[in-house]
């Protein structure tokens, strides 16, 4: 004898991502999350949403498996999995995803050159400051070189990044007791360490002169933006002039 027993059971859904949390990517790069039901009777439908916006046009969707190909920085953002079958709440998981990117370089000097009460003077205190807009923020480094040579902080020569919760993105130079030596091309570089990510360099050169045609030994014809200042008093008669180059070199 055959017999059939019916049931009436339900049970809410549950699910889990298949991805870290977060996710860091670099621009371009194809980007799945995998979202799996763990539970739930009837069997749960699942969809795929973003928080604050919509999903990408150029998003392809197979069931719980979200694909992004070639994502952009515009694309980042919270990706949740919502698991509904009209038993109970909704389940929902999310993750987020950070597309690293270097942007906005910028660089200012103390004392400022713009002001004409504030001169670069010999034998003192100079301080060079560049900052970048960096995501994700905690795998910046900066490199600083004179000359296209390495330079490491000293007694003289102090290499500082600010804190990041007051002024994020920014590192200092500062040039004690100035010193006709010290005049030449000072280069910061920021980078990623996650790579990926072409470096922003920005050059700032100081020189010593004793005629308007202090700059006519260079050309920027292929490097902009350029920044000139005007003269900065030294000693004897002297002055020091700098003006600085902001490069964004081509994205691998």
């Amino acid at each position: 004898m055959v017999s059939f027993r019916l049931s009436n059971k339900t049970a809410s859904p549950s699910i889990k991502l298949l991805v870290d949390d977060p996710i860091v990517v670099n621009p371009g790069e194809a980007v799945t999350l995998v979202c799996v039901t763990t539970g739930g009777e009837p069997a749960p439908s699942l969809t795929w949403v973003r928080s604050a916006s919509g999903l990408p046009e150029k998003t392809v969707l197979n069931g719980g498996t979200l694909t992004i190909p070639a994502i952009a920085s515009e694309d980042a953002g919270t990706y949740s999995c919502v698991a509904n079958n009209n038993v109970g709440n909704p389940a929902k998981k999310s993750t987020n995803i950070i597309v690293r990117a270097l942007k906005k370089g910028r660089f200012w000097i103390t004392p400022d050159p713009y002001h004409k009460d504030d001169n670069i003077q010999i034998g003192r205190e100079v301080k060079i400051s560049c900052q970048v807009e960096a995501v994700p923020s905690e795998e910046l480094t900066f490199s600083w070189f004179k000359n296209g040579r390495p330079l490491r902080s000293s007694e003289r020569m102090v290499i500082t990044q600010t804190d990041p919760d007051v002024s994020p993105g920014t590192t200092n130079l500062d040039i004690i007791d100035l010193k006709f030596t010290d005049f030449g091309t000072y280069t910061c570089v920021a980078s990623l360490k996650g790579g990926g990510i072409s470096d922003i360099s920005i050059d700032v050169n100081i020189s010593s002169s004793t005629g308007k045609e202090a700059f006519s030994g260079f050309s920027f014809a292929s490097v902009k933006p350029a920044y000139s200042f005007p003269r900065l008093l030294g000693e004897r008669g002297e002055y020091a002039e700098c003006f600085s180059t902001l490069r964004y070199p081509s994205r691998i």
